[in-house]
């Protein structure tokens, strides 16, 4: 509760309700992201699709790691576009993009390639619509209180974790999964567009206004280490590495949650209620982390919620009942939550904010392959072995090394704090 008080006098105290605007638009933008578009809706899509067509589980599974490399690719054009032209010019194209690509899976699909086609596509026009864009508008308005303004941005992709995949499962159900596609980029565009003409907006040319900081931390936005500079550091690397690892263990958990349930003989619309659970935990993962972020030393913090991802696949391990699988989907959707939090906190405060854009994207990068690998993964060794068992095994080693990876950084690497 302190934080969200020191945030409201940090809000009142700069003269400004833009700044809360900006909060909003962003976090409407990330209600319909390509993450809960497209990647965390994907599991519920799976069974529907193979039902109707016949196409193998391993291959379209595949659409996923083609899509996230694309995306991945574009991740550090995206954060210089953000850092050249500003937030929301780059955001008015990104929404509506995406949408037009959502769109397309459901009406020009016709066979297992062409549907792998246009989902990868789809990442691709909806290669703006990710966090860099937003991280950075909102990074232009707050600094002291930067973790708790970047939750609450960052919050409302928990809440479309939360609903989209149910939603799409009523809509598989009720108008087929190929008009389910066609609608989901009609919601894209619905949400979008006005929120990004009425709520966001490009920060004053004296950098961050809500919050006053000293001259040694980075309120001014010329502040930073440039993406040559900062890719020479020991720090970046080790960034890289942990939110790789840790992004192929969520990527990879999302994707399998409703399937093991369908398998385990639930329907499909009561599958994706697990997608429900990790929704929520998503999102008092961004608020709740953000908090914590400014209050504590961050790769600290978030070592212990990748540790607690590590618990959920332990729990998946030992095996799937009604029990240890929403357990697992907690767990595993407060990292989600939290890790794009962290990622885009340590980023700021480790490299400073003049590249802050090209610098979040290039990391972004290695987080988008490994939510793209994690589902490819997982699919490779079920059908090579049967299960799911080596697959949850893996992912418990990978979300530990993660943990010892970030927990590497030191109070010394976090250079630019408030």
């Amino acid at each position: 509760m302190s934080s969200l008080s020191g945030w409201r006098r940090s809000v009142r105290s700069g003269g400004s309700v833009r700044a809360g605007a900006v909060v909003a638009g962003a976090g409407l933008n990330m209600l319909v992201n390509t993450g809960p578009v497209l990647l965390f809706s994907f599991g519920v899509f799976v069974k529907p699709i193979i039902a109707d067509t016949g196409w193998s589980r391993t291959t379209i599974s595949s659409a996923v790691l083609y899509g996230q490399i694309l995306l991945a690719l574009c991740g550090p054009l995206t954060g210089l576009a953000v850092d050249r032209f500003g937030s929301r010019y780059v955001a008015r194209f990104a929404g509506p993009l995406l949408g037009l690509g959502v769109a397309m899976i459901g009406l020009l699909s016709s066979s297992a390639n062409s549907f792998v086609l246009f989902f990868a596509l789809s990442f691709l026009l909806g290669a703006a619509q990710v966090p860099v864009t937003y991280v950075k508008a909102v990074a232009g308005w707050y600094d002291k209180h930067l973790g708790f303004a970047l939750g609450l941005a960052l919050m409302l992709s928990g809440l479309g974790v939360a609903l989209l995949p149910p939603l799409s499962a009523a809509l598989i159900d009720s108008v087929g999964w190929r008009a389910a596609y066609l609608c989901l980029g009609v919601f894209v565009w619905l949400v979008s567009v006005p929120s990004v003409h009425w709520l966001l907006h490009e920060p004053p040319r004296g950098g961050s206004i809500v919050v006053p900081v000293s001259r040694e931390a980075t309120g001014n936005k010329s502040t930073g280490l440039s993406l040559s500079a900062a890719l020479l550091t020991r720090a970046f690397w080790l960034m890289a590495l942990s939110f790789f690892l840790i992004s192929v263990v969520v990527g990879a958990g999302t994707w399998v949650l409703p399937i093991v349930l369908s398998d385990y003989g639930l329907k499909a619309q009561q599958g994706a209620l697990v997608m429900t659970v990790v929704g929520i935990a998503m999102m008092v993962g961004r608020v709740g982390c953000g908090a914590l972020l400014d209050r504590f030393f961050a790769p600290w913090i978030t070592a212990a919620v990748f540790v607690g991802t590590a618990i959920g696949y332990v729990c998946l391990s030992a095996g799937i009942s009604v029990v240890t699988v929403p357990v697992a989907a907690i767990l595993i959707g407060f990292t989600l939550g939290s890790e794009i939090d962290a990622l885009a906190y340590m980023t700021s405060r480790v490299f400073g904010r003049r590249h802050l854009g090209a610098i979040y994207g290039s990391l972004m990068f290695c987080f988008s392959i490994g939510l793209g690998c994690g589902p490819a993964l997982f699919a490779q060794i079920f059908s090579r072995t049967g299960s799911y068992q080596i697959a949850f095994q893996a992912a418990v080693a990978a979300a530990v090394v993660a943990a010892l990876a970030v927990f590497g950084l030191r109070r010394s690497d976090l250079r630019f704090h408030a």
